[in-house]
């Protein structure tokens, strides 16, 4: 069957799509690639693989079983045993929200993408095992490996928190959680993308900075960050004496932030 979609440019795509359209499973795939002569590596004959450069991701087959841990060899990026017995680092820079750098050398987004792989991976840091919801209503089992993806993703969050304001923060996180959404869903070229894209890309104009990761064994934490446009002052965080912080004026303000919730328990307590 042949499906013709019609782009934002007005042209249109043919979408060719055997396994459904046949409704084949995945035995019945086997059996064809086997009778045409097609090769089918070992991981792909127990399992359900899908990767590119961002991860790969690992269904069917073992997996299925939701209680089951996944064996060792479904995973080729990511270490499960032999990691190394030190803790390892990254440092991630970003310029505007984009990363541009690790461990001090620049890089294109491919070439940093592969090196972040292979790194976070061989520390055993990379493997997302969850309970996905997909659109088309089915809960299913999804196991990835994303080495890079993880730790970008830790590392943007983070260096987020400090130069942008709180309000900014709670907002985004709605936005990315719609722009995720309509992503996933294969929405693209709805318009809402489009203006949460411009949110987006206004956002990231303070985002720059350097953010240090440190991987050891499987876990992944942030342990410093720093940038030019950074909201944190050290001067009015500190507690020693040298604080710049003045104290005085929590009082009025505890005072004002619950004056409803005390307005209202008032209330409460007079029926």
């Amino acid at each position: 069957m042949r499906f013709d979609v019609t782009m934002r440019s007005g042209s249109t795509l043919p979408i060719i799509a055997p396994i459904r359209d046949l409704n084949l499973t995945r035995d019945v795939e086997l059996k064809f690639a086997k009778k045409h002569g097609i090769q089918i590596d070992t991981a792909a004959k127990r399992f359900s693989i899908d990767q590119n450069l961002w991860g790969r991701a690992i269904e069917g087959g073992e997996v299925e079983d939701a209680y089951a841990e996944p064996p060792d060899d479904a995973f080729i990026w990511v270490k499960t045993k032999n990691m190394p017995d030190r803790p390892q680092y990254l440092e991630i820079k970003f310029s505007q929200g984009v990363p541009v750098a690790v461990d001090g050398k620049s890089l294109k987004p491919i070439e940093l993408i592969q090196y972040i792989n292979k790194k976070a991976g061989a520390s055993g840091v990379g493997i997302v095992d969850h309970i996905e919801d997909r659109v088309v209503g089915i809960k299913s089992r999804e196991v990835y490996e994303t080495p890079a993806a993880l730790c970008l993703i830790e590392a943007h969050t983070d260096l987020e928190k400090m130069v942008l304001t709180k309000h900014e923060l709670k907002f985004k996180t709605m936005v990315d959680s719609e722009w995720s959404w309509l992503a996933y869903s294969g929405l693209w070229q709805d318009p809402l993308k489009t203006d949460l894209d411009m949110f987006i890309n206004a956002s990231q104009k303070r985002v720059s900075g350097t953010v240090k990761l440190k991987m050891f064994k499987g876990s992944l934490r942030v342990v410093g960050r720093k940038s030019d446009y950074s909201l944190y002052s050290h001067d009015l965080a500190t507690y020693g004496s040298g604080s710049t912080f003045d104290q005085t004026l929590a009082k009025g303000f505890v005072e004002l932030w619950g004056l409803q919730s005390t307005e209202a328990n008032k209330l409460l307590k007079k029926r």
